[in-house]
Protein backbone atom coordinates (compact mmCIF):
# COMPACT_ATOMS: atom_id res chain seq x y z
CA UNK A 1 0.00 0.00 0.00
CA UNK A 2 1.70 2.85 -1.69
CA UNK A 3 -0.58 5.72 -2.59
CA UNK A 4 -3.55 7.92 -0.82
CA UNK A 5 -6.34 7.85 -2.81
CA UNK A 6 -9.02 10.78 -2.48
CA UNK A 7 -12.20 10.86 -2.73
CA UNK A 8 -13.51 13.45 -4.34
CA UNK A 9 -11.56 17.11 -5.62
CA UNK A 10 -12.94 19.91 -3.29
CA UNK A 11 -10.91 22.27 -1.70
CA UNK A 12 -10.71 19.75 1.09
CA UNK A 13 -9.79 16.43 -0.49
CA UNK A 14 -7.10 18.57 -2.52
CA UNK A 15 -5.67 20.13 0.74
CA UNK A 16 -5.24 16.10 1.76
CA UNK A 17 -3.71 15.67 -1.14
CA UNK A 18 -1.30 18.59 -1.01
CA UNK A 19 -0.29 17.54 2.97
CA UNK A 20 0.49 13.68 1.40
CA UNK A 21 2.72 15.03 -1.60
CA UNK A 22 4.41 17.29 0.96
CA UNK A 23 5.01 14.42 3.29
CA UNK A 24 6.27 12.27 0.13
CA UNK A 25 3.60 9.74 -0.55
CA UNK A 26 2.06 9.73 -3.80
CA UNK A 27 -2.00 10.49 -4.73
CA UNK A 28 -4.66 9.15 -6.95
CA UNK A 29 -7.41 11.66 -6.68
CA UNK A 30 -11.10 10.49 -8.38
CA UNK A 31 -13.76 13.47 -8.59
CA UNK A 32 -17.29 12.80 -10.40
CA UNK A 33 -17.27 16.07 -11.73
CA UNK A 34 -16.09 17.46 -14.63
CA UNK A 35 -13.68 20.34 -13.14
CA UNK A 36 -12.49 20.30 -9.45
CA UNK A 37 -12.69 22.85 -6.54
CA UNK A 38 -16.46 21.77 -5.55
CA UNK A 39 -18.72 23.84 -3.37
CA UNK A 40 -14.96 26.29 -2.75
CA UNK A 41 -15.87 27.35 -6.04
CA UNK A 42 -18.51 29.47 -5.36
CA UNK A 43 -18.23 31.11 -2.18
CA UNK A 44 -17.77 34.42 -1.32
CA UNK A 45 -17.74 35.15 2.49
CA UNK A 46 -13.63 34.46 2.78
CA UNK A 47 -11.74 32.68 4.60
CA UNK A 48 -11.19 33.46 8.47
CA UNK A 49 -8.18 33.48 10.31
CA UNK A 50 -7.16 34.26 13.84
CA UNK A 51 -3.31 36.32 14.42
CA UNK A 52 -1.86 36.44 10.78
CA UNK A 53 0.82 38.07 9.18
CA UNK A 54 -1.05 40.85 7.97
CA UNK A 55 -3.32 41.26 11.10
CA UNK A 56 0.37 41.45 13.33
CA UNK A 57 1.79 43.64 10.91
CA UNK A 58 -1.26 46.05 10.54
CA UNK A 59 -1.51 45.83 14.79
CA UNK A 60 -5.10 43.88 14.84
CA UNK A 61 -5.44 43.00 18.17
CA UNK A 62 -6.81 39.11 17.87
CA UNK A 63 -5.48 35.66 18.64
CA UNK A 64 -6.73 32.10 18.30
CA UNK A 65 -8.55 32.42 21.89
CA UNK A 66 -10.59 34.72 20.90
CA UNK A 67 -11.59 33.14 17.88
CA UNK A 68 -11.96 29.73 19.58
CA UNK A 69 -14.18 31.54 22.04
CA UNK A 70 -16.55 32.87 19.21
CA UNK A 71 -16.59 29.53 17.40
CA UNK A 72 -17.70 27.74 21.22
CA UNK A 73 -20.41 30.19 21.76
CA UNK A 74 -21.74 29.63 18.20
CA UNK A 75 -21.20 25.50 19.13
CA UNK A 76 -23.49 25.87 21.73
CA UNK A 77 -24.38 22.85 23.75
CA UNK A 78 -22.19 20.36 21.23
CA UNK A 79 -18.91 22.17 21.76
CA UNK A 80 -16.37 20.33 20.98
CA UNK A 81 -13.01 22.36 22.24
CA UNK A 82 -10.42 20.02 21.06
CA UNK A 83 -11.45 20.16 17.58
CA UNK A 84 -12.03 24.10 17.65
CA UNK A 85 -8.39 24.09 19.26
CA UNK A 86 -7.49 22.51 15.67
CA UNK A 87 -9.31 24.60 13.92
CA UNK A 88 -8.90 27.89 15.34
CA UNK A 89 -5.02 27.33 16.38
CA UNK A 90 -4.18 26.48 12.50
CA UNK A 91 -6.07 29.40 11.07
CA UNK A 92 -3.29 31.36 10.70
CA UNK A 93 -1.02 28.91 8.89
CA UNK A 94 -3.77 28.96 5.99
CA UNK A 95 -2.79 32.38 4.74
CA UNK A 96 0.79 32.08 5.17
CA UNK A 97 0.96 28.31 3.42
CA UNK A 98 1.31 27.95 -0.68
CA UNK A 99 -0.64 25.08 -1.76
CA UNK A 100 0.24 25.80 -5.44
CA UNK A 101 2.76 22.72 -5.30
CA UNK A 102 0.16 19.87 -6.02
CA UNK A 103 -0.06 21.60 -9.35
CA UNK A 104 3.81 21.43 -10.21
CA UNK A 105 3.77 17.93 -8.90
CA UNK A 106 1.01 16.82 -11.38
CA UNK A 107 2.90 18.38 -13.83
CA UNK A 108 6.23 17.78 -13.46
CA UNK A 109 5.86 14.56 -11.43
CA UNK A 110 2.89 12.82 -13.23
CA UNK A 111 3.36 9.40 -11.30
CA UNK A 112 2.93 11.12 -8.10
CA UNK A 113 0.17 12.74 -8.54
CA UNK A 114 -2.53 11.28 -10.65
CA UNK A 115 -5.91 13.32 -10.83
CA UNK A 116 -9.27 11.58 -12.39
CA UNK A 117 -12.48 13.55 -13.21
CA UNK A 118 -15.68 11.96 -14.40
CA UNK A 119 -15.18 9.43 -12.19
CA UNK A 120 -18.05 8.33 -9.34
CA UNK A 121 -16.75 6.08 -6.50
CA UNK A 122 -19.22 3.87 -5.58
CA UNK A 123 -17.92 1.29 -2.99
CA UNK A 124 -14.82 1.17 -0.48
CA UNK A 125 -12.76 -2.30 -0.84
CA UNK A 126 -12.27 -3.90 2.34
CA UNK A 127 -9.90 -7.02 3.80
CA UNK A 128 -10.41 -8.14 7.18
CA UNK A 129 -11.50 -4.80 9.28
CA UNK A 130 -9.64 -2.48 7.01
CA UNK A 131 -9.96 -0.24 3.87
CA UNK A 132 -7.65 -1.16 1.05
CA UNK A 133 -9.11 1.11 -1.47
CA UNK A 134 -11.70 2.00 -3.59
CA UNK A 135 -14.00 0.90 -6.98
CA UNK A 136 -15.10 3.49 -8.87
CA UNK A 137 -17.05 3.79 -12.79
CA UNK A 138 -15.26 6.06 -15.38
CA UNK A 139 -16.89 6.15 -18.99
CA UNK A 140 -18.90 3.53 -17.99
CA UNK A 141 -16.13 1.34 -17.08
CA UNK A 142 -15.42 -0.31 -13.26
CA UNK A 143 -12.52 0.58 -12.07
CA UNK A 144 -10.19 -0.51 -8.82
CA UNK A 145 -7.74 1.25 -7.12
CA UNK A 146 -5.90 0.17 -4.07
CA UNK A 147 -4.15 1.98 -1.27
CA UNK A 148 -5.81 4.04 2.06
CA UNK A 149 -8.89 6.14 1.25
CA UNK A 150 -9.20 9.96 2.44
CA UNK A 151 -12.85 10.54 1.98
CA UNK A 152 -13.72 14.01 1.11
CA UNK A 153 -17.10 14.03 0.06
CA UNK A 154 -18.88 16.65 1.03
CA UNK A 155 -22.96 16.72 2.36
CA UNK A 156 -25.95 15.97 1.08
CA UNK A 157 -27.94 18.75 0.90
CA UNK A 158 -28.56 17.65 -3.07
CA UNK A 159 -29.17 13.97 -2.40
CA UNK A 160 -32.55 13.43 -4.59
CA UNK A 161 -31.78 9.40 -4.84
CA UNK A 162 -34.59 6.73 -4.04
CA UNK A 163 -33.41 6.56 -0.29
CA UNK A 164 -31.98 10.30 0.22
CA UNK A 165 -30.40 11.09 3.71
CA UNK A 166 -31.29 14.16 4.52
CA UNK A 167 -35.01 13.04 4.22
CA UNK A 168 -33.74 10.39 6.65
CA UNK A 169 -32.45 12.89 8.92
CA UNK A 170 -34.15 16.01 8.32
CA UNK A 171 -37.63 15.06 6.69
CA UNK A 172 -38.70 18.85 8.08
CA UNK A 173 -36.56 20.57 5.64
CA UNK A 174 -36.25 18.29 2.96
CA UNK A 175 -38.42 20.39 0.04
CA UNK A 176 -36.09 23.36 0.79
CA UNK A 177 -33.68 24.56 -2.26
CA UNK A 178 -29.96 24.70 -1.63
CA UNK A 179 -26.72 26.70 -2.44
CA UNK A 180 -24.63 23.20 -2.82
CA UNK A 181 -23.53 22.16 -6.15
CA UNK A 182 -25.03 18.51 -7.55
CA UNK A 183 -22.37 16.72 -6.69
CA UNK A 184 -22.94 16.76 -2.85
CA UNK A 185 -24.97 13.98 -2.50
CA UNK A 186 -23.45 12.12 0.49
CA UNK A 187 -21.29 9.32 -1.67
CA UNK A 188 -19.09 8.95 1.11
CA UNK A 189 -21.61 8.71 4.30
CA UNK A 190 -23.35 5.93 2.50
CA UNK A 191 -20.02 4.08 1.99
CA UNK A 192 -18.89 4.09 5.34
CA UNK A 193 -22.46 3.28 6.77
CA UNK A 194 -22.26 0.45 4.12
CA UNK A 195 -19.35 -1.25 5.73
CA UNK A 196 -20.22 -0.90 9.46
CA UNK A 197 -19.58 2.72 10.22
CA UNK A 198 -21.15 4.99 12.48
CA UNK A 199 -21.94 8.65 11.95
CA UNK A 200 -23.23 11.21 14.48
CA UNK A 201 -24.68 14.93 14.00
CA UNK A 202 -26.07 13.76 10.69
CA UNK A 203 -29.35 16.00 11.32
CA UNK A 204 -27.07 19.12 11.91
CA UNK A 205 -27.83 20.81 8.44
CA UNK A 206 -27.58 25.05 8.60
CA UNK A 207 -30.30 26.67 6.00
CA UNK A 208 -29.84 30.26 5.58
CA UNK A 209 -32.99 32.03 5.40
CA UNK A 210 -31.64 34.70 2.68
CA UNK A 211 -31.25 32.46 -0.32
CA UNK A 212 -31.47 33.88 -3.99
CA UNK A 213 -33.87 32.10 -6.33
CA UNK A 214 -34.99 34.17 -9.38
CA UNK A 215 -36.64 36.88 -8.64
CA UNK A 216 -38.39 38.88 -5.60
CA UNK A 217 -36.42 41.14 -3.60
CA UNK A 218 -36.77 44.76 -4.50
CA UNK A 219 -34.00 47.28 -4.05
CA UNK A 220 -34.32 50.28 -5.55
CA UNK A 221 -31.24 52.89 -6.57
CA UNK A 222 -30.31 53.86 -2.83
CA UNK A 223 -30.34 50.30 -1.45
CA UNK A 224 -28.45 48.84 -4.40
CA UNK A 225 -25.61 51.50 -3.78
CA UNK A 226 -24.75 50.41 -0.14
CA UNK A 227 -23.63 46.48 -1.44
CA UNK A 228 -22.95 47.25 -4.96
CA UNK A 229 -20.65 44.97 -5.23
CA UNK A 230 -22.84 41.89 -4.35
CA UNK A 231 -25.71 43.00 -6.67
CA UNK A 232 -23.56 43.41 -9.48
CA UNK A 233 -22.50 39.44 -8.50
CA UNK A 234 -25.49 38.62 -8.26
CA UNK A 235 -27.07 39.94 -11.32
CA UNK A 236 -24.05 38.39 -13.28
CA UNK A 237 -25.09 35.20 -11.87
CA UNK A 238 -28.92 35.66 -12.81
CA UNK A 239 -29.63 35.44 -9.48
CA UNK A 240 -30.64 38.80 -9.50
CA UNK A 241 -32.59 41.38 -12.02
CA UNK A 242 -32.46 45.01 -13.26
CA UNK A 243 -35.52 46.84 -13.70
CA UNK A 244 -37.21 50.36 -14.84
CA UNK A 245 -40.13 51.32 -13.30
CA UNK A 246 -43.05 50.01 -15.49
CA UNK A 247 -40.98 46.84 -16.91
CA UNK A 248 -41.10 45.84 -13.04
CA UNK A 249 -44.38 46.37 -12.64
CA UNK A 250 -44.85 44.44 -15.81
CA UNK A 251 -42.96 41.92 -14.64
CA UNK A 252 -44.90 40.81 -11.28
CA UNK A 253 -48.58 41.37 -13.06
CA UNK A 254 -49.66 44.47 -12.00
CA UNK A 255 -50.30 48.38 -13.13
CA UNK A 256 -47.86 51.22 -12.68
CA UNK A 257 -49.83 52.90 -10.63
CA UNK A 258 -50.48 49.89 -8.06
CA UNK A 259 -46.88 49.61 -7.99
CA UNK A 260 -46.90 53.59 -7.05
CA UNK A 261 -49.89 53.32 -4.42
CA UNK A 262 -47.66 50.03 -2.58
CA UNK A 263 -44.39 52.55 -2.44
CA UNK A 264 -46.68 55.46 -1.19
CA UNK A 265 -48.26 53.54 1.59
CA UNK A 266 -44.68 52.19 2.78
CA UNK A 267 -42.93 55.84 2.77
CA UNK A 268 -46.37 56.76 5.23
CA UNK A 269 -45.01 54.00 7.30
CA UNK A 270 -41.94 54.88 7.27
CA UNK A 271 -42.50 58.48 7.93
CA UNK A 272 -44.74 57.08 10.85
CA UNK A 273 -48.18 58.35 9.18
CA UNK A 274 -49.12 54.28 9.46
CA UNK A 275 -48.32 51.51 11.54
CA UNK A 276 -46.07 48.30 9.84
CA UNK A 277 -48.65 45.58 9.74
CA UNK A 278 -45.45 43.06 9.76
CA UNK A 279 -43.83 45.25 12.81
CA UNK A 280 -40.97 46.57 10.96
CA UNK A 281 -39.41 49.31 13.17
CA UNK A 282 -36.61 50.79 11.46
CA UNK A 283 -36.38 51.78 7.69
CA UNK A 284 -33.81 53.03 5.22
CA UNK A 285 -33.31 54.46 1.91
CA UNK A 286 -36.46 55.81 1.39
CA UNK A 287 -38.52 57.98 -0.07
CA UNK A 288 -39.07 55.30 -2.45
CA UNK A 289 -40.26 56.65 -6.14
CA UNK A 290 -41.83 54.36 -8.86
CA UNK A 291 -39.38 56.84 -11.40
CA UNK A 292 -36.00 54.62 -10.21
CA UNK A 293 -34.39 51.39 -11.09
CA UNK A 294 -34.89 48.76 -9.56
CA UNK A 295 -33.30 45.37 -8.72
CA UNK A 296 -35.34 42.22 -7.95
CA UNK A 297 -34.88 38.57 -6.20
CA UNK A 298 -36.08 36.08 -4.33
CA UNK A 299 -35.57 35.15 -1.01
CA UNK A 300 -35.95 31.70 0.39
CA UNK A 301 -34.68 29.62 2.98
CA UNK A 302 -31.83 26.88 1.85
CA UNK A 303 -30.40 24.40 2.41
CA UNK A 304 -26.70 25.63 3.35
CA UNK A 305 -24.10 23.50 5.32
CA UNK A 306 -23.99 19.68 6.42
CA UNK A 307 -22.57 19.76 9.44
CA UNK A 308 -21.78 15.69 10.04
CA UNK A 309 -19.23 13.47 10.62
CA UNK A 310 -18.12 9.28 10.84
CA UNK A 311 -17.81 8.05 14.35
CA UNK A 312 -15.55 5.40 14.64
CA UNK A 313 -11.83 4.62 13.51
CA UNK A 314 -11.39 2.27 10.46
CA UNK A 315 -8.54 0.97 9.56
CA UNK A 316 -7.09 2.13 6.18
CA UNK A 317 -9.71 4.75 6.30
CA UNK A 318 -9.68 8.79 6.68
CA UNK A 319 -12.01 11.58 6.14
CA UNK A 320 -12.08 15.25 6.52
CA UNK A 321 -15.45 16.25 7.67
CA UNK A 322 -17.58 18.96 9.59
CA UNK A 323 -18.74 17.35 12.44
CA UNK A 324 -18.14 18.37 15.95
CA UNK A 325 -15.83 21.10 14.37
CA UNK A 326 -18.76 23.79 14.26
CA UNK A 327 -21.34 22.44 17.22
CA UNK A 328 -24.75 23.07 16.41
CA UNK A 329 -23.86 26.39 14.10
CA UNK A 330 -21.02 26.77 11.86
CA UNK A 331 -19.50 30.56 11.89
CA UNK A 332 -19.51 32.25 8.59
CA UNK A 333 -15.97 32.18 6.95
CA UNK A 334 -15.34 28.78 9.16
CA UNK A 335 -16.08 26.90 6.20
CA UNK A 336 -13.30 27.25 4.38
CA UNK A 337 -10.84 27.04 6.96
CA UNK A 338 -12.41 23.81 8.06
CA UNK A 339 -12.18 22.13 4.78
CA UNK A 340 -7.83 23.16 4.78
CA UNK A 341 -7.09 22.53 8.25
CA UNK A 342 -8.89 19.80 8.37
CA UNK A 343 -7.93 18.29 4.91
CA UNK A 344 -4.35 18.79 6.12
CA UNK A 345 -5.20 16.66 9.18
CA UNK A 346 -6.40 13.83 7.31
CA UNK A 347 -3.97 13.79 4.54
CA UNK A 348 -0.76 14.00 7.92
CA UNK A 349 -2.86 11.24 9.60
CA UNK A 350 -2.94 9.21 6.49
CA UNK A 351 0.55 10.12 5.77
CA UNK A 352 2.04 8.76 8.94
CA UNK A 353 -0.01 5.89 8.46
CA UNK A 354 1.11 4.82 5.14
CA UNK A 355 4.72 5.40 5.95
CA UNK A 356 4.47 3.56 9.30
CA UNK A 357 3.44 0.31 6.89
CA UNK A 358 5.94 1.00 4.17
CA UNK A 359 8.40 1.39 7.14
CA UNK A 360 7.34 -1.74 8.35
CA UNK A 361 7.69 -3.57 4.93
CA UNK A 362 11.14 -2.66 5.02
CA UNK A 363 11.58 -4.15 8.76
CA UNK A 364 10.21 -7.59 7.21
CA UNK A 365 12.99 -7.56 4.84
CA UNK A 366 15.56 -6.63 6.99
CA UNK A 367 14.81 -8.93 9.43
CA UNK A 368 14.35 -11.81 7.01
CA UNK A 369 18.12 -11.16 4.94
CA UNK A 370 19.19 -11.06 9.02
CA UNK A 371 17.78 -14.39 9.35
CA UNK A 372 18.47 -15.84 6.24
CA UNK A 373 22.44 -14.78 7.14
CA UNK A 374 22.07 -16.78 10.18
CA UNK A 375 19.97 -19.61 10.53
CA UNK A 376 19.84 -20.03 14.48
CA UNK A 377 17.83 -16.88 14.88
CA UNK A 378 13.68 -17.47 14.45
CA UNK A 379 11.98 -15.04 11.74
CA UNK A 380 9.10 -13.13 14.10
CA UNK A 381 7.03 -11.16 11.35
CA UNK A 382 5.73 -7.96 12.71
CA UNK A 383 1.90 -7.39 12.75
CA UNK A 384 0.82 -4.43 10.66
CA UNK A 385 -2.23 -3.23 8.62
CA UNK A 386 -4.08 -5.35 6.08
CA UNK A 387 -2.47 -5.19 2.84
CA UNK A 388 -4.36 -5.48 -0.88
CA UNK A 389 -3.25 -9.27 -1.97
CA UNK A 390 -1.34 -9.30 -5.04
CA UNK A 391 -4.16 -10.72 -6.90
CA UNK A 392 -6.59 -8.36 -5.93
CA UNK A 393 -3.76 -5.22 -7.31
CA UNK A 394 -4.41 -4.32 -10.61
CA UNK A 395 -1.17 -4.70 -13.30
CA UNK A 396 0.70 -1.56 -13.29
CA UNK A 397 -0.53 0.82 -16.35
CA UNK A 398 1.85 0.34 -19.43
CA UNK A 399 2.89 4.17 -20.50
CA UNK A 400 2.19 4.58 -24.45
CA UNK A 401 4.78 5.63 -26.12
CA UNK A 402 4.78 9.63 -27.40
CA UNK A 403 3.33 9.73 -30.77
CA UNK A 404 6.27 10.55 -33.35
CA UNK A 405 4.71 13.28 -35.93
CA UNK A 406 5.89 13.64 -39.71
CA UNK A 407 8.05 17.32 -40.24
CA UNK A 408 7.20 18.67 -43.58
CA UNK A 409 7.22 22.17 -44.93
CA UNK A 410 4.15 24.18 -46.72
CA UNK A 411 3.89 26.28 -49.36
CA UNK A 412 2.37 29.59 -49.36
CA UNK A 413 -0.10 28.19 -51.57
CA UNK A 414 -0.68 25.33 -49.44
CA UNK A 415 -1.49 27.60 -46.60
CA UNK A 416 -3.93 29.75 -48.88
CA UNK A 417 -6.21 26.64 -49.47
CA UNK A 418 -6.97 26.82 -45.35
CA UNK A 419 -7.27 30.33 -44.63
CA UNK A 420 -8.62 32.94 -47.43
CA UNK A 421 -9.43 36.44 -46.67
CA UNK A 422 -13.20 35.80 -46.47
CA UNK A 423 -12.73 33.77 -43.25
CA UNK A 424 -12.15 37.09 -41.37
CA UNK A 425 -13.82 39.00 -43.14
CA UNK A 426 -17.07 37.85 -43.13
CA UNK A 427 -17.72 38.50 -39.65
CA UNK A 428 -15.69 41.79 -39.75
CA UNK A 429 -17.69 43.89 -37.23
CA UNK A 430 -19.79 41.01 -35.69
CA UNK A 431 -20.26 38.68 -32.84
CA UNK A 432 -18.55 35.60 -33.54
CA UNK A 433 -18.49 34.15 -30.18
CA UNK A 434 -21.39 31.98 -31.27
CA UNK A 435 -19.39 30.38 -33.95
CA UNK A 436 -16.21 30.25 -32.82
CA UNK A 437 -17.38 28.74 -30.11
CA UNK A 438 -18.93 26.12 -31.97
CA UNK A 439 -15.68 25.55 -34.01
CA UNK A 440 -13.47 24.97 -30.95
CA UNK A 441 -15.84 22.33 -29.13
CA UNK A 442 -16.95 20.68 -32.10
CA UNK A 443 -13.54 20.61 -33.94
CA UNK A 444 -10.76 21.07 -31.42
CA UNK A 445 -11.72 20.42 -28.10
CA UNK A 446 -13.91 17.42 -28.44
CA UNK A 447 -11.42 15.50 -30.71
CA UNK A 448 -8.11 16.46 -28.63
CA UNK A 449 -9.49 16.71 -24.94
CA UNK A 450 -13.01 15.68 -24.21
CA UNK A 451 -12.27 15.48 -20.72
CA UNK A 452 -12.03 18.70 -20.32
CA UNK A 453 -15.75 19.77 -21.10
CA UNK A 454 -17.64 21.22 -18.24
Amino acid sequence: MSIAVIVVGGLSGLSAAHTVLERGGNVFVLGKNSFFGGNSTKATSGINGALTKTQIALDVQDSAEIFAQDTARSARDLVHPDLIKGLTGNSASVYDDNMEGIEEIANNQPDRARLIKKARVIKLIKEGDAVIGVEYVKDGQTCKEYGLVILATGGYAVDFTEDPLLKKYRPDIYNLPTTNSEHSTGDGHKMVIAIGGKATHMEKVQVHLTGLVPVRLVLNSKASKEIEWHFKHYVGSGLMRKFSDEAFAKEIGISASQLKATFDDHNDIASNKKKDPFGKKFFHNVTITINDQFYVALMSPVLHYIMRYAKQVIPGLFASMAGGVHGANRLGGSSLLGCVVYGRVAGDSASRYLFQNLSSATANRQIFWSSHKDATSQYIPPVQAPQASPSQAPAPEKKADAPTREKKEYTAEEVAKHNKENAILIYAGKDATEVVRKFLLICVVQKYSPESII
